[in-house]
């Protein structure tokens, strides 16, 4: 037989993850020295676990005896009838699941085999099918899970038999113990074949035993069965998902990169930190008053990109944030979920929406602007990239909506119809190919409302790129102090301020 090398599975569990799966043996509830379930085959007994201190810390397992190659027998089988432990009365139907573990500890390295039968009858074919597993545990507890997803007609097991190889010249005990058959993985409590476009975006969540490895196929040439039900699942997904939460979830060798990956944006909440940006989990800190607290905390931190959609269904903090967007110079509209100040996005002062009427969009400074309220930067500094390494930034949950008229953005939309901001900073309607990107805003006018003319800042005029030509062009500049400085805007040489012109405040950058 050919030599199979199993890959470690290292089992994180949550504390309802036993739930999720169909115990069919355990011996806690067997006598001592009894078959307890099984057949005879083999002579299997039931005895006090040999090696509580590992991955396997129950009371009693299973023990049978692997015959010596001397005595001409290689191979010993143990048989579990499946239908006489679960149901007296029916099969067991296995509802999508696909794949038996157990755990499994003896002297030397071999492969073990499962055989999943059932017989011929009543017109029905009956099956027989093997899958094998290279035992490398010296003589430790290991786990052991055998996938029969390629087989479509795995689903009214009657018999389980494990079979053990022995080349030894020795009689060997075997122990085995937690026979189980694992839940399904599940998205949105459904089956990969039962997903709609609905579930491939937007929050998932993920339950079910979730794992990747691999076994061979006896049947077909012992032919290698690799398995990855992450990987699957971002073959699934469509850039609009935004979250997937793991935490009741059995998921072992959890690649977290699989699960986010559609989407750069997407938050991973899990039971543990791993090592990975956007991934969310409890953390347990010592607060301001020398308190032990327990968080939701994104640990390598968040990276977020105005390519992509972003929703947080639950707020948490991270200790840094990576923004990719692009900023001009000057007045771009933004909206972020979590507080930030003017300095921070290299503005001089962010303005928050105030009210609107037929020629302008009002705005009211500030140094900064809350988690989820849209504003506009005032005199920003060009920038593509923005980074917030030292504050601890609080997350908030994404709202369904957006109450005022000037709306944020956390998926890119069509700007059909809607006013954004253009490169000279002035409001304009978009287009029927008007596009706007995650992280920006738009006003949008009232049913029957005139388009809005411009931009303006409570206690304050706007800037000369904002208002009328014919209103200020031809007429006479005064500073504050009310003292003449030029006979008009066009063609002088006026340094940065505020000024005069026709009884209107301009701003001049």
């Amino acid at each position: 037989m050919k030599k199979f090398t199993l890959l470690a599975l290292a089992i994180m569990a949550s504390a309802t993850s036993f739930a999720q799966t169909t115990l069919l043996w355990n011996g806690e509830d067997k006598d001592l020295n009894t078959t307890a379930g099984f057949w005879n085959d083999g002579s299997p007994e039931v005895v006090n676990n040999p090696e509580t201190d590992g991955i396997n810390t129950s009371t009693k397992c299973i023990k049978f005896v692997a015959t010596k190659k001397g005595a001409g027998a290689t191979e010993t089988t143990i048989k579990l009838p499946f239908k006489e432990l679960i149901s007296p009365d029916s099969p067991i139907e296995m509802n999508g699941r696909k794949r038996i573990s157990f755990l499994i500890k003896k002297p030397d390295t071999e492969n073990v085999k499962v055989e999943l039968s059932r017989d011929t009858k009543d017109g029905v074919d009956g099956y027989w099918k093997h899958r094998a597993i290279w035992y490398a545990g010296n003589n430790t507890w290991q786990k052991l899970v055998f996938d029969f997803s390629d087989n479509n007609e795995f689903d009214h097991p009657e018999v389980l038999a494990i079979t053990v190889s022995n080349n030894t010249d020795n009689d060997i005990d075997v122990y085995i113990d937690n026979i189980v058959i694992e839940d399904a993985p599940k998205v949105n409590g459904k089956l990969f074949s039962n997903l709609t476009d609905e579930d491939k975006k937007g929050k998932v969540k993920l339950t079910g035993a979730w794992m990747k490895g691999s076994c061979m196929n006896v049947d077909d040439g012992w032919k290698t069965i690799n398995y990855n039900d992450y990987e699957y699942f971002n073959s699934l997904m469509t850039d609009g998902l935004t979250s997937v939460d793991i935490r009741e979830a059995q998921a072992s060798d959890v690649d977290a990169d699989m699960l986010i990956k559609v989407n750069p944006n997407a938050l991973l909440y899990a039971n543990e930190a791993y090592d990975h940006v956007n991934v969310v989990a409890k953390q347990n800190f010592t607060n301001a008053n020398n308190e032990e607290v327990t968080a939701l905390y994104a640990a390598k931190g968040l990276e977020l990109t105005d390519a992509n959609a972003f929703s947080c269904p639950e707020a948490f903090t991270a200790a840094k944030v990576k923004l990719t967007r692009a900023v001009r110079e000057g007045i771009n509209s933004f909206v972020l979920p979590f507080y930030a100040g003017a300095d921070e996005l290299g503005a001089d002062a962010l303005a928050t929406f105030k009210e609107a009427d037929a020629s302008k969009v009002s705005f009211t400074k500030d140094d900064h602007a809350n988690a989820n309220v849209p504003f506009i930067t005032v005199n920003a500094t060009e920038n593509n990239v923005f980074t917030f390494n030292n504050n601890q930034k609080y997350v908030e949950a994404t709202p369904a909506s957006f109450d005022k008229a000037f709306k944020g953005v956390y998926a890119p939309q069509s700007a059909t119809g809607l006013y954004g901001i253009n490169a000279d900073g002035k409001l304009q309607k978009g287009g029927t190919d008007a596009k706007i990107k995650s992280f920006h805003a738009f006003y949008e006018a009232a049913a029957g409302q005139a388009a809005p003319a411009k931009i303006s800042f409570e206690g304050e005029a706007t800037s000369i790129n904002n208002v009328a030509a014919a209103t200020v062009a031809n007429g006479a500049v005064y500073d504050l102090s009310g003292r003449r400085v030029a006979e008009k805007l066009a063609g002088a040489s006026l340094v940065k301020g505020i000024y005069v012109v026709n009884g209107k405040k301009v701003v001049v950058k």
